[in-house]
């Protein structure tokens, strides 16, 4: 049976440290634009159903967003093709306020009062 795996911030940096992963970001681009996770891959919620054939199966795949709420509803969709998937707790919003900014690209003008 697939599930839906909540990671920590923590859980994440080591994930990509140890595996192979697919980061699919399922914000809008001009979100992206500002901060995202170095090497994910925008697929906005909105494309997920039309875009589903982009995202490679074969890494542990994990949905992250602004805040977490669209990368579980992306993960709830994702759940249904029966493979195990990830949802980042808290999205980038806690990467940052965690202090993972390693791990993100941010934007050369900042990330305003983007949080």
């Amino acid at each position: 049976m697939a599930t839906i795996t909540s990671l920590t911030s923590q859980q994440l940096e080591e994930k990509i440290k140890n595996n192979q992963v697919e980061i699919i970001d399922v914000r809008e681009k001009s979100e992206y634009d500002i901060v995202h996770v170095k090497n994910s891959k925008l697929v906005p919620l909105s494309e997920l159903p039309t875009r589903v054939n982009e995202i490679d199966w074969s890494k542990d795949v994990i949905f992250i967003c602004r805040s977490g709420s669209r990368s579980q509803m992306a993960a709830n969709f994702a759940i249904s093709s029966g493979r195990n998937i990830f949802n980042v707790r808290g999205g980038i919003e806690q990467l940052y306020t965690d202090g993972k900014v390693d791990l993100l690209e941010i934007s050369p003008d900042g990330v305003g009062g983007y949080f």
